[in-house]
């Protein structure tokens, strides 16, 4: 099993893009939620952003956009997300 850490971004109607605990997709270190997954980096990107818009579309009319990036945990990098996976209503 693959241990990688997320970071979820969300945008409201109107335009605003809201992050978790302030962090971003380029920023690798800020990415401090961990979960296990059996499954390539993009995979884990595309499961997380259905699962996040499922969640997040009730009640209607839910967020404009959703972003979701994800980093395997010890992967060197320069930073930034190493698969992202994006929603939007429009």
């Amino acid at each position: 099993m693959r241990h990688y850490r997320w970071i979820l971004e969300v945008q409201d109607d109107d335009g605003r893009w809201s992050q978790r605990d302030g962090a971003s997709m380029s920023n690798p270190l800020a990415m401090s939620n961990p979960l296990e997954y059996d499954g390539p980096p993009q995979q884990v990107a595309n499961h997380l952003r259905d699962v996040f818009v499922r969640t997040l579309s009730g009640p209607a009319p839910g967020p404009r956009a959703v972003r979701v990036g994800v980093r395997e945990e010890g992967e060197p990098g320069s930073g930034g997300a190493q698969a992202e996976s994006e929603w939007s209503r429009e």
